[in-house]
């Protein structure tokens, strides 16, 4: 007798019997009338032998057609699969809008719910891949925690300015209650990060709040503008300097400043704006005595040691903690550029 004539209670029962999903699967797709019959089969099957893992596949693949019938077939919407995350999680980390709006729409979701491997939220992970769509999807539910902490105490603002997303920024900005000053596990700012990362939009629009703390230090006690200034992010050591209330002498739990990061880093460009910023100690010297034309001198950049003798402001004969002057550090590391350029000043060296 053929396959396709038998009633539809021993088909189901042959179903039953192959167990495997990929081999229910195979079957389904004989023709219209199996697949009719073993579809929704493979469903149930999954949902009860897997745990409900297509679901899961179709948030992270993004296939609506699977999605709905899972949850037609009455899969639980917020199962977790191995690293912790729900349906929604991946819906919202791979961008499906679509997917996202499903889920939603059931009514059994919880949109706070954390992921276990690291305590991120749905709307945490929108916020840093900057799927603007799904974090205004989220926000407009009045539900979701625009605070929530994860494991390392970032909040969603602080995955959003460090990742440099400006219009995310600005729609959990505009929520009712947002910290916009939080602290991570480091101790970084929402500011901090977008500083670091020159992020210039984003740094606009936290200063621009008048409620963030221009100098709050991190673990390593560096400011906003310390780590501006250390990464290179020109515009954002702008934007700093300008800014209310700022210390452009702050220094770091090393006793380094930003002049003597920039200046040790060979950054012309911020070295340049940071002496032209009112009341900039050229000579601030760290925890070792070094000071940014000692820096500059010990990793050998000339342009630097120029800016900085051009002020005829700076102490050439500075000594650090062992007694030893910017022209010993360049001697020392071989920079002869860096020598010739101390040389070269008219002042006086030991």
């Amino acid at each position: 007798m053929s396959l396709l004539r038998l009633p539809s209670e021993l088909l189901l029962l042959v179903c039953a019997l192959l167990e495997a999903e990929s081999n229910i699967n195979a079957l389904s797709q004989v023709n219209r009338q199996l697949h009719f019959l073993a579809n929704p089969y493979l469903y149930r099957h999954n949902l009860k032998k897997s745990g409900g893992s297509a679901l899961l596949w179709a948030a992270r693949h993004g296939n609506e057609a699977t999605a709905r019938i899972c949850i037609h077939e009455g899969f639980e919407i917020d199962t977790v699969d191995s690293s912790g995350s729900t349906a929604l999680s991946w819906a919202v980390r791979e961008g499906h809008e679509t997917i996202v709006e499903l889920l939603m729409k059931t009514g059994e979701i919880d949109i706070n719910l954390k992921d276990s491997s690291e305590g991120r939220t749905p709307l945490s992970l929108a916020a840093e891949t900057g799927h603007e769509a799904i974090v205004k999807l989220l926000l407009d539910t009045n539900l979701a925690d625009v605070n929530s902490r994860d494991f390392i105490l970032a909040t969603p603002l602080s995955y959003a300015a460090e990742s440099g997303h400006e219009e995310v920024v600005k729609l959990l900005l505009q929520a009712q209650l947002v910290e916009i000053d939080p602290k991570d596990s480091t101790g970084s700012t929402p500011l901090s990060w977008a500083a670091e990362n020159g992020h210039d939009a984003v740094v606009s629009l936290l200063l621009d709040t008048g409620q963030v703390d221009v100098n709050s230090k991190d673990s390593r006690g560096s400011t906003p503008l310390s780590r501006a200034a250390e990464n290179g992010s020109d515009t954002a050591v702008k934007l700093l300097i300008k800014a209310a209330k700022v210390n452009v002498n702050e220094k770091d739990f090393s006793g380094r400043t930003p002049l003597s990061r920039a200046a040790e880093n060979g950054d012309e460009n911020i070295v340049q704006l940071l002496l032209e910023a009112e009341k900039v100690d050229i000579d601030a010297k760290d925890s070792g005595g070094l000071t940014p034309l000692s820096w500059a001198s010990k990793q050998g950049h000339p342009s630097v040691v120029k800016l900085l003798l051009e002020t005829a402001q700076v102490d050439i004969d500075a000594q650090d903690l062992m007694g030893q002057t910017a022209l010993f550090h360049a001697v020392v590391n071989g920079h002869e550029m860096v020598k010739d350029v101390l040389l070269g000043s008219g002042e006086t060296h030991h």
